[in-house]
């Protein structure tokens, strides 16, 4: 059988046809920029070589806002670092370096010397984080608004961590009415974690006591407010103190009453003697009249200060009773019998 001659050409062919390895994927590129896009970056040149690195970034700042280019961001990191605002600078030197990648390994097309000028940014952002600390902040939920001291800083799962001033920072997080804060402290140069938990409305909102009569036990008293146990020794301590007072001051009254009534029987008696009637003037029925006095007001005195005596103590043992926390009532087995058990809190 004869072959055709083409035949083994053919064959070489379709190898190498096979054996080429399929041409890479262009990188992406940043779009040809727009004419007023292109008067700033001309205008941010300008002041770069006028020395007004602020005016500068703000340029760029604007058209990092309207591009999201890593060339932008590029520009903002290191005027930043040139200004020592080292905040910013780790904060746009991070975006830039997750944008582009490496230069072994870039993810957009890169110019000529990209690995010079990624090299600087590199020992810039090196330089920035010596000064500022990182939040790396972990949110329960995606797509809630991450805020930190009250600024938003994206949107939850952040990509890279929030560079922020040293000293203490206020970390939240925002969904659907819901929220969460919680303060944290970071280091010059150093990192830290943050877990924010946003739980739902029916978890944060606190039990409510049933107004329900039924809801209630039986028997069972409804719940007091704690009491300031201060408060409540001065009280029953100052009344107890008073019912002593008190007391003492019956029981001396009474003493006194006792000798002036004795004072008055005596004189009554000698009063007798004199005359058959006292009469003003005569010195028995003088005597007479003052112990009878004395004895009536002492009387009087023992008999209030002994009732004063007895209400300071009975206020002292109710104050103590309702000032005390609840007693508790426990029904049940009290070791192997049944029975009632009354405890007092204090």
């Amino acid at each position: 059988m004869r072959r055709s001659p083409r035949s083994p050409i053919t064959a070489v062919l379709l190898l190498l046809s096979c054996a080429a390895p399929a041409a890479a994927e262009p990188l992406p590129r940043r779009r040809p920029s727009t004419g007023p896009e292109q008067e700033m970056l001309d205008e941010a040149k300008r002041l770069v070589d006028q020395g007004r690195i602020a005016d500068a970034r703000d340029i760029h700042l604007t058209l990092w806002r309207l591009t999201k280019s890593a060339s932008d961001a590029f520009r903002v990191g290191m005027l930043s670092f040139r200004l020592r605002d080292f905040q910013m600078a780790a904060e746009f030197l991070a975006i830039y370096f997750d944008m582009v990648g490496t230069p072994e390994a870039p993810k957009i097309w890169v110019p000529p010397g990209f690995k010079e000028s990624y090299e600087l940014a590199r020992a810039n952002f090196a330089e920035a984080r010596r000064h500022v600390g990182a939040i790396e902040v972990r949110v329960s939920e995606p797509g809630a608004a991450v805020l930190v001291d009250g600024r938003q800083v994206g949107v939850s799962p952040l990509p890279h961590p929030v560079y922020v001033a040293p000293g203490q920072h206020r970390v939240g997080a925002q969904l659907a009415g819901r929220q969460v804060e919680v303060p944290a402290a970071v280091d010059a140069g150093g990192e830290r974690t943050v877990w924010l938990v946003l739980r739902r409305a029916d978890a944060e909102a606190p039990a409510r006591p049933s107004t329900s009569k039924a809801a209630v036990p039986l028997g069972a008293a409804p719940p007091r407010a704690a009491r300031d146990p201060a408060l409540r020794w001065w009280t029953v301590g100052g009344l107890a103190a008073t019912s002593v007072a008190l007391g003492v001051v019956g029981g001396v009254s009474t003493a006194e009453a006792n000798d002036a009534a004795g004072d008055r029987d005596a004189a009554f008696v000698r009063a007798r003697w004199e005359a058959f009637r006292c009469r003003p003037g005569l010195p028995a029925c003088d005597a007479y009249a003052e112990a009878d006095g004395r004895a009536r007001t002492f009387t009087a005195l023992s008999v209030g200060a002994f009732i004063g005596a007895g209400l300071a103590a009975g206020g002292a043992v109710a104050a103590g009773f309702l000032l005390a926390p609840e007693a508790t009532v426990r029904v049940g087995a009290m070791g192997g019998a049944p029975g009632a058990v009354l405890s007092f809190g204090w």
